[in-house]
C-alpha cells in the first residue's frame, strides 16, 4: 500500500508564493483577518510550516494577498474594452458594473487589511500606498471615458469620475441594505439626470 505524502509538490519560490496567495484570498473574503494559518495551509494544500518559509507571518501574507487583489490592471483593461461606438449612457452602465463588481470583491479584503497589523509594525495612518495607486489608475481610466464625452458634461471629467465612483461606493457599502442599493442603471440615471423631475416652464 502506497502512503500519501503530506508534503507539498515542489514549486519555484515565486510560483509557491502565488499559489498560497490565490488560496488565501477566498478565505479572507469569508473570514477576514480572523482566518488562521491552519485554514490557509489546508486551502493551499501545504503544511502549515510552509507558510512561514514563504511569509514572515500571517499578517504579511494577508497584506500580500490584498496587494495582489488590488492590482488595477485587469479593471483598467476591462474598462478600455468597453465599446466606444455605443452611446455614452451604455458605456457608463458597463463601467459602473465593472467598478461595482470590483468593489464587492475587495471590500472584505480591505476590511481584513484594516484589522491586521502592518507587517513592518509601522503605525497605519491611512491605506497602504498600493491602495491609493490602484485607485489612481482606475480613476485615470474612468476620466478618459468621461473625457471622450466632455461635451455632455457640466463639470470637469475628473470631477465626474469622483461623483461616479462616489455613487457606486455609497451604494455598495456594507451598511446599505440590499433594498436600498441603487442598480448600475439607476446610478447612471442619477449621475446624468439627477433625482428631481425637470421644472416645467411657467407660462407668463
Amino acid at each position: 500500500m502506497i502512503s500519501k505524502s503530506t508534503r507539498a509538490e515542489p514549486l519555484a519560490p515565486d510560483d509557491r508564493r502565488r499559489a498560497i496567495i490565490a488560496a488565501v484570498i477566498p478565505l479572507l473574503t469569508e473570514h477576514g483577518s480572523t482566518v488562521t494559518t491552519k485554514q490557509m495551509a489546508e486551502a493551499a494544500g501545504i503544511a502549515e510550516g510552509t507558510i512561514f518559509r514563504v511569509f514572515p507571518d500571517k499578517h504579511a501574507l494577508i497584506h500580500e494577498a490584498v496587494r495582489f487583489s488590488m492590482d488595477p490592471a485587469p479593471v483598467v483593461q476591462t474598462l478600455s474594452e468597453i465599446d466606444q461606438s455605443t452611446p455614452f449612457e451604455f458605456q457608463l452602465t458597463e463601467a459602473a458594473r465593472i467598478i461595482f463588481e470590483r468593489f464587492q470583491g475587495v471590500i472584505a479584503l480591505i476590511t481584513a487589511l484594516r484589522t491586521s497589523p502592518s507587517p513592518d509594525a509601522a503605525p497605519q495612518s491611512g491605506p497602504p500606498p498600493f491602495v491609493a495607486e490602484a485607485n489612481a489608475a482606475i480613476n485615470g481610466a474612468l476620466t478618459e471615458l468621461f473625457e471622450r464625452h466632455r461635451e455632455r458634461l457640466r463639470i470637469e471629467p475628473a470631477r465626474a469620475t469622483a461623483a461616479f465612483r462616489g455613487l457606486i461606493l455609497a451604494s455598495g457599502h456594507p451598511m446599505m441594505g440590499h433594498g436600498e442599493r441603487l442598480t448600475v442603471e439607476e446610478i447612471v440615471d442619477v449621475l446624468l439626470l439627477g433625482i428631481a423631475e425637470p421644472v416645467s416652464e411657467v407660462a407668463v
